[in-house]
């Protein structure tokens, strides 16, 4: 077994007070405009209007630019928060974003064709966006907890709804991806209270079976998985070898039994199982396959539609012209490996920096650390997700997918400057 982990001391942050400016606010505004689109309680069908869809963007814009504005002209900034380094780290996203605009640009100027993945680019350039405002703030951690407490609100009705409508009809299957993760912010914060702490961290994690989707067991499988690795495991290394061994037994033991219990129940036809439209699923996925054999470089450059005929049977609704349901594949049917890598290699940049900073077992202490494994977790689940469905292609989803990681990059740019001091390499958990 690993040794205890050594403690890390933390400087304290220049320039992070606890009041956030106007244009931040404004920039949560449009978060929690992002939310209520994506949440839509009362099923108002919100993101099929326009203006609607597009108002978290068009107030988030003029925020950010206020913001880079006032701090240049007002309160020039050290080298060291520069906007320019989240550029730098996940340029790889920015290129990427670029060549799905251009692209989509064409295909509808030139080729008249509007169903494009204009948003796809246009939204994860947001990544970049949300990370400068966090470099930018006097406020990081308030901005950032901003926006995880709209992203609470936001999963707690959506849990509401899963309870109430389980086994009579399925709901928020796709935005199951901001809900579940929510589960970490409490885990991993030992500073809420016990009687709040454990009874919302058991509500989030529970709604992996409330959804009663595919999608959302991996989600909470991953979740569970993360959680114990990454925090659980490293915590009882200051804990008597017994009590560790107490610990690990009791979860092995819950989670066997949980194991056969699900077995039980699906052998004895007592669990019904998501269909995950299969066949619809399996005639897409082959049509992006086939896409991508034709040109497996840089696939069509997004000049192609973002929608394909749906030809074995009818829908019923927009003529059968249908996602891929996919967007992992769309990438790369639509961009190639040139695409994929690109994603691949931002995404990983990301994930390096944030771990080296705020997610490795040694920082476990510092202050953000529990919004920084929450953001983390729903930045992946938000993977997941859009490997199975087609949220990037959904404007509130995925402004609310892409700003949590700019903002899990912001986070982690900060507290590499100034860096943290006397933290022992990463080593192995357990």
């Amino acid at each position: 077994m690993g040794s205890h982990i050594a403690p890390c001391r933390f400087p304290v942050q220049a320039g992070t007070r606890s009041g956030l400016l106007w244009s931040e606010y404004g920039f949560l505004l449009g978060v929690a405009i992002a939310a209520a689109v994506t949440v839509d309680p009362l099923a108002w069908g919100l993101a099929t209007y326009p203006a609607i869809k597009h108002l978290a963007l068009l107030i988030t814009l003029p925020a950010i630019g206020l913001t880079l504005a006032g701090r240049r002209l007002f309160d020039p900034l050290p080298a060291a928060r520069r906007p320019v380094r989240a550029a730098e780290a996940a340029w790889p996203l920015l290129v990427l974003a670029a060549i799905i605009v251009a692209g989509s640009l064409s295909a509808r100027l030139l080729g008249d064709i509007r169903s494009t993945f204009l948003n796809v680019g246009l939204y994860m350039a947001l990544t970049v966006a949300a990370a400068a405002m966090v470099l930018e703030s006097d406020a990081p951690a308030a901005l950032v907890r901003g926006y995880l407490r709209i992203v609470l609100v936001a999963a707690t009705v959506m849990g509401c709804y899963l309870i109430a409508n389980f086994g009579v009809r399925q709901v928020y299957h796709e935005q199951i991806f901001l809900v579940i993760p929510m589960a970490a912010w409490f885990f991993a914060d030992t500073g809420i209270r016990p009687l709040k702490r454990w009874p919302a961290f058991a509500f989030f994690l529970s709604m992996a079976g409330f959804s009663q989707k595919y999608t959302s067991y991996l989600i909470g499988m991953i979740t569970v998985a993360y959680l114990a690795a990454i925090v659980a495991l490293p915590r009882l290394r200051s804990k008597p070898l017994l009590h560790r061994l107490a610990l690990v037994y009791g979860f092995l033991l819950l989670g066997t039994a949980a194991a056969a219990g699900l077995a039980i129940l699906v052998a004895r036809g007592s669990l019904a199982l998501p269909t995950g439209n299969v066949e619809y699923r399996l005639h897409t996925y082959g049509t992006a396959l086939e896409q991508f054999k034709a040109s497996p470089l840089w696939g069509s450059l997004f000049t192609a539609e973002a929608v394909e005929k749906f030809t074995l049977y009818a829908i019923g609704i927009a003529d059968n012209m249908l996602p891929t349901h996919s967007d992992l594949l769309d990438l790369m049917a639509h961009g190639g490996l040139l695409g994929l890598g690109l994603a691949a290699w931002g995404l990983a940049r990301v994930a390096r920096i944030a771990y080296t900073s705020l997610l490795r077992p040694a920082a476990l202490a510092h202050p953000w650390a529990p919004e920084a494994h929450t953001l983390a977790l729903l930045s992946l689940a938000g993977g997941i997700t859009f490997t199975f469905n087609p949220i990037l292609l959904q404007p509130s989803m995925a402004y609310l997918l892409w700003t949590g990681v700019g903002l899990l990059l912001g986070l982690s740019l900060r507290a590499q400057s100034p860096a943290v001091l006397d933290c022992p390499k990463p080593r192995r958990l357990w």
